[in-house]
């Protein structure tokens, strides 16, 4: 279950058996009126939902994604949702120096939510290194060079740092080795911030099953058939799990 596989951490009770929480929850983030946060692929999926979530408390944004147009429709968004402020930034984290361009103009952050990442579901021997290396890029140097500046950074209030993993940090999985442990290595970076932290940041991991986004045809893993299709949570059930 999800509260025996956290171990220590305190896991949220959800009726979705594949949804597992590492660390604080950010239960904490009741009120953020005043605090601002940067929400990394933040034009679609998880981090869109978050997004929003985050401004019905309040929350100050600023949204990072490749694609403006995107990022402008869930800026609107979270504008009717009761964002006081939003703005954008069309980056790519994947690309080399994507990370620094992005953290050298977003400002002074109190919470950051680390959601940007792919997969490719194909055979690693089959995979272009060039793919292999964005991956890596995007999923695991970006979100450290964002966590590492974000924890440095001066505040004189507690931070909030949220990095969404999956289902995958659990489990070798083939046909998406790397991507699988990518995300075992956000969990296991997580849970030892967890602990660096405490009393400081509160660190939360979001480790969310199959969820209704486009993440399934960017990796190319096709139809999993109507039992997982079925099973799956929406973007906005993660968010609500995940903030609150």
């Amino acid at each position: 279950s999800a509260s025996d596989a956290a171990h220590a951490y305190p896991a949220i009770p959800t009726s979705n058996a594949h949804f597992m929480v590492r660390g604080y929850h950010a239960s904490a983030m009741s009120e953020l009126t005043g605090l601002r946060a940067l929400v990394t692929g933040g034009s679609s999926g998880i981090g869109a939902a978050i997004a929003r979530a985050l401004a019905a408390r309040g929350a100050e944004l600023v949204l990072t994604a490749r694609r403006q147009a995107l990022l402008d429709d869930v800026a609107r968004s979270c504008t009717s949702h009761g964002a006081p402020r939003v703005e954008t930034i069309a980056a790519d984290l994947g690309a080399i120096g994507g990370a620094e361009a992005v953290w050298d103009r977003a400002g002074a952050i109190d919470i950051l939510i680390n959601n940007a990442g792919f997969g490719a579901f194909r055979a690693f021997a089959d995979t272009e290194w060039t793919r292999d290396a964005e991956m890596i890029e995007l999923n695991i140097r970006a979100l450290v060079y964002l966590s590492k500046h974000f924890v440095a950074a001066p505040r004189t209030r507690a931070g909030y740092l949220m990095n969404i993993a999956s289902i995958g940090a659990y489990q070798s999985v083939p046909n998406m080795a790397l991507y699988a442990a990518s995300k075992a290595f956000v969990r296991n970076f997580s849970e030892g911030l967890h602990d660096e932290l405490r009393g400081t940041t509160a660190v939360t991991c979001i480790c969310p099953g199959g969820t209704k986004t486009e993440f399934h045809a960017v990796a190319g893993a096709g139809n999993y058939g109507w039992v997982a299709n079925m099973s799956m949570m929406t973007a906005e059930e993660v968010a609500r799990i995940s903030v609150r």
